[in-house]
């Protein structure tokens, strides 16, 4: 019994470690739940409270009645499987820093010596020893910072993943809903053609006008049905790309309300905000947070931790207690390897940190002029060249009416005013996107809450 007792403090320890349970994923089960999957009211409300003070938009989920792009963001926030991946991976970072800078085990180790000389009335010699290492350089509270510091990181990883969604849903929602207005400006094209087409053959029965001269709208009203096939097939794919976003399943009964125009969310003074609401500057500057504080407990780790050794022995059915001790002598290496290799990568992400300021002064102006461009571009569709081309338009169809019937005139007026709609709807798609560029260099308030999941 006496030869045991340095194993029990191992049998205790043993006692209270964890065991491993299994979890499988049945993915036939998720695939049906997906395919059912649509927004849930009181979820999205539960979790816009969480990011704070909710918007309008917020103050009541009504899907049925379609869903508007403000809702959309809460949708593609809660909904979205990228996120949920990312914030599954920052709960391992925040694994790490919770349990962090802890005391190393303690070490239990022992030996059986049995005398070969048969004098001795006692042949066997037991020994066990304990080895504590004591943190008095301070090792774990290094240890606990650098661990909190990238586990600020993964946040701050997961935070921008959730903005760059949303920027990429305005960006998706501009796009379907340009999709959705090229296709109805299509079919009001055909109904205007498929009217003159009507004209033109009553015209042609009175032989006022020739079967040649009739038959330009016929073939007019075949090309424009072949566009409109092709622009229901690219409304088809930007609403499924926008379904993807959302993380909803491609046949959900769910309507998406079209919206041109993206809200302008960047800071007034935006070149002067850039160094403290920048996303890029942002990372950058927790990068080189971590990378300092990796210098400090590489330097930390040149210094020696103490251990010591108590221990027991048996001799001659003689108990002996002991204590003993170790002490590394910095010498020779002194975590000179390390140390170097930290310390250059506290540089590298100094001057990253710097690069990304740069760039994002770079991309904010680009974007700033991108958006002048397109604005003045569309000021002079909206105040010239599309009343002209409208008012060319009435005058043709009203001389068709009268039975002044001009092929060429009409078709003309008719191609023009739908060029000139379809160059507004050009400009302000570009317009949108310009103004998403600005807004990506800059946090969403709307993002600013989600972190880890619950």
């Amino acid at each position: 019994m006496q030869a045991i007792r340095p194993l029990l403090p191992l049998l205790f320890a043993a006692a209270g470690c964890q065991t491993y349970t299994p979890a499988p994923v049945d993915l036939l089960l998720h695939a049906h739940e997906f395919a059912a999957r649509l927004p849930d009211a009181a979820a999205l409300q539960a979790f816009a409270e969480r990011l704070g003070p909710p918007g309008p938009e917020a103050t009541g989920f009504v899907v049925e009645d379609g869903l508007s792009l403000a809702e959309a963001r809460y949708v593609a926030l809660l909904y979205n499987p990228a996120l949920g991946v990312l914030r599954q991976q920052a709960a391992v970072a925040a694994a790490t820093a919770e349990f962090a800078g802890r005391w190393q085990d303690a070490q239990l180790g022992g030996s059986v010596t049995r005398v070969l000389e048969n004098l001795a009335a006692h042949p066997w010699i037991v020994a066990g020893d304990l080895t504590l290492t004591l943190p008095i350089t301070g090792l774990p509270g290094l240890e606990q910072a650098l661990a909190g510091s990238q586990h600020a990181a993964a946040l701050l990883d997961v935070r921008r993943a959730e903005a760059e969604v949303l920027d990429q849903l305005d960006a998706a929602w501009v796009r379907f809903s340009a999709a959705t207005t090229r296709v109805d400006l299509l079919g009001a094209l055909l109904q205007r053609l498929d009217e003159l087409d009507r004209i033109a053959s009553n015209l042609a029965d009175a032989r006022t006008l020739n079967r040649l001269e009739a038959r330009v709208f016929t073939l007019a009203k075949v090309q424009h049905q072949i566009e409109l096939a092709a622009a229901e097939g690219a409304a088809r794919a930007a609403e499924l790309r926008l379904r993807e976003l959302l993380g909803m399943p491609p046949a959900a009964p769910l309507r998406l309300v079209a919206l041109l125009v993206v809200p302008d969310r960047a800071p007034a003074a935006a070149a002067a905000a850039l160094p403290a609401h920048c996303r890029r500057v942002d990372r950058a500057r927790l990068n080189h947070d971590v990378a300092e504080r990796g210098l400090q407990l590489a330097i930390r780790r040149q210094w020696p931790e103490l251990s010591l050794q108590p221990g027991w022995q048996e001799e001659d059915a003689e108990p002996r207690l002991g204590l003993g001790f170790s002490l590394p002598l910095p010498l020779w290496n002194r975590n000179a390897q390390e140390i170097a290799e930290r310390r250059a990568a506290r540089a590298a992400a100094a001057a990253g940190l710097q690069e990304q300021l740069e760039l994002a002064s770079h991309e904010l102006a680009q974007a700033d002029a991108a958006a002048l461009a397109v604005v003045a571009q569309r000021r002079l569709l909206d105040e010239r060249l599309l009343p002209l081309a409208e008012q060319q338009l009435a005058d043709a169809h009203h001389l068709a009416e009268l039975g002044q019937l001009d092929v060429l005139l009409i078709l003309d007026a008719v191609t023009r005013a739908h060029t000139a709609q379809l160059a507004v709807i050009a400009a302000a798609e570009a317009e949108a996107a310009a103004v998403v560029a600005r807004n990506a260099l800059f946090w969403p308030s709307l993002a600013a809450s989600v972190s880890e999941p619950e």
